[in-house]
């Protein structure tokens, strides 16, 4: 209903059940957390996949349009995204562990293309999965994600990533691992680097905000302007999830009255209350190394 009151074009796309080899994959990340005791604290809710994603491929919902704009729907919008569609497909950030971030994705629709993801998710088996996994065997994560963005790596390549616009990452490409302006991953920012000046000037530049990984957090979010994120995401940008709030408290409220007001301005994220002090950050960080060194001392003692 809310959406509706907005404008927003609602289509209802078919469902896509993954193989069982996919989900069984899914589970044992799940198990691994488990035998960790940071199930509860990392990952409560099963992640169920966004598999439908696919269906952004299609001719048939989006035939009409010569590039479309994939985000996921824990992305916030934060400045003029044109140049982003200026891009050509297939562009996407680079990621930590798969083979592009499939949060904020550039494409172009084709049938072809269409088809074989959807045989690709609905059949994989597990030589499938080990071919396009790129993870580390003791790694946890594996999802849509993994298997989608290494197919279209392999198959439907090069990707073209944002983090290569730039001069000095085309250099040394791991030196820009997600890229600020086009795909800002809150959840990715590591402790240390939220004091260096640079990285300081690309949060202020970032055209967007993606909160991988907090999205179990959004109802408290939505509640409590200052409900933490994930214990293991260092949230030394904190006007970034004060915007999340803002933005939404905004547009319940212009759904559900009509009255047009002007959406929140973007806060500056890295002065003043904008940015959590080392204090802060470092006593967040170390409540999870406690908290994950005791699950480890418990096991030990099994």
């Amino acid at each position: 209903r809310r959406f509706r009151a907005l404008g927003i074009k609602i289509v209802n796309v078919p469902k896509v059940q993954p193989s069982e080899h996919v989900l069984a994959a899914m589970q044992k990340d799940r198990e691994k957390l488990a035998g960790q005791n940071l199930l509860e604290i990392l990952q409560p809710v099963p992640y169920g996949g966004a598999f439908a994603k696919i269906h952004a491929w299609s001719p048939e919902l989006l035939g009409d349009y010569s590039k479309v704009l994939l985000l996921d729907g824990d992305v916030l919008v934060k400045r003029d995204l044109r140049p982003l569609l200026a891009q050509e497909p297939l562009a996407a950030a680079r990621d930590l562990s798969d083979a592009f971030n499939y949060g904020v994705v550039v494409l172009q629709p084709d049938a072809e293309v269409h088809r074989q993801l959807q045989e690709l998710l609905q059949n994989a088996s597990e030589a499938e999965l080990a071919l396009y996994n790129g993870r580390k065997e003791k790694d946890v994560g594996f999802c849509d994600q993994t298997l989608v963005a290494g197919f279209l790596a392999q198959h439907h390549g090069p990707i073209r990533f944002f983090e290569d616009v730039k001069k000095a990452s085309r250099k040394n490409p791991k030196s820009w691992m997600l890229s600020t302006e086009f795909n800002f991953v809150v959840s990715y920012r590591a402790q240390d680097r939220c004091g260096i000046s640079k990285e300081r000037r690309r949060v202020e530049a970032a055209r967007l905000v993606h909160f991988a990984n907090n999205w179990i957090n959004f109802d408290a979010l939505a509640r409590d302007r200052n409900a933490p994120g994930r214990i293991d995401s260092p949230r030394c940008y904190q006007a970034a999830f004060h915007y999340w709030h803002d933005m939404y408290q905004h547009a319940v409220s212009l759904a559900d009255t009509q009255v047009r007001t002007a959406p929140p301005e973007p806060p500056a994220m890295t002065e003043g209350p904008g940015l959590a002090s080392p204090e802060d950050v470092q006593e967040v960080f170390l409540d999870f190394q406690r908290i994950r060194a005791q699950a480890i001392t418990s096991l030990e003692e099994l």
